[in-house]
C-alpha cells in the first residue's frame, strides 16, 4: 500500500475512502458507490480499480456485476482511521 497521505491527495480516492471508513461493512457497486458519494461512475470506477490494487477495497465479482468492500486488513483500516482523525483536527 502507498503512503496514505498520497492516496488521500487524489478526491476521488479520499472520497471513496471516507465512505468507506464511514460505512466498513458496506457491499456496493461502484455506480451505488458513485451515487451514495455524488461522483461521475467513471471517475469512481477508476479509482476503485487503483483501491483494488492497494489492497485497500475487495472486488467481488457475481454474475455480470462486481461490487465492492472495505478490506478485512486491520492494520491498512487503522492507518486510513488514523489519517481521517488527522484530518478532522
Amino acid at each position: 500500500m502507498k503512503n496514505v497521505k498520497r492516496l488521500f491527495k487524489n478526491e476521488a480516492v479520499r472520497k471513496i475512502l471516507l465512505f468507506f471508513n464511514e460505512n466498513p461493512n458496506c457491499i456496493d457497486t461502484a455506480k451505488g458507490i458513485s451515487l451514495w458519494i455524488s461522483w461521475d461512475i467513471n471517475i469512481i470506477q477508476k479509482a476503485l480499480n487503483q483501491l483494488v490494487e492497494e489492497g485497500i477495497i475487495t472486488s467481488h465479482q457475481a454474475a455480470s456485476t462486481t461490487a465492492y468492500a472495505y478490506t478485512n486488513n486491520k492494520e491498512i483500516v487503522k492507518k486510513i482511521e488514523k489519517h481521517v482523525k488527522s484530518m478532522l483536527k
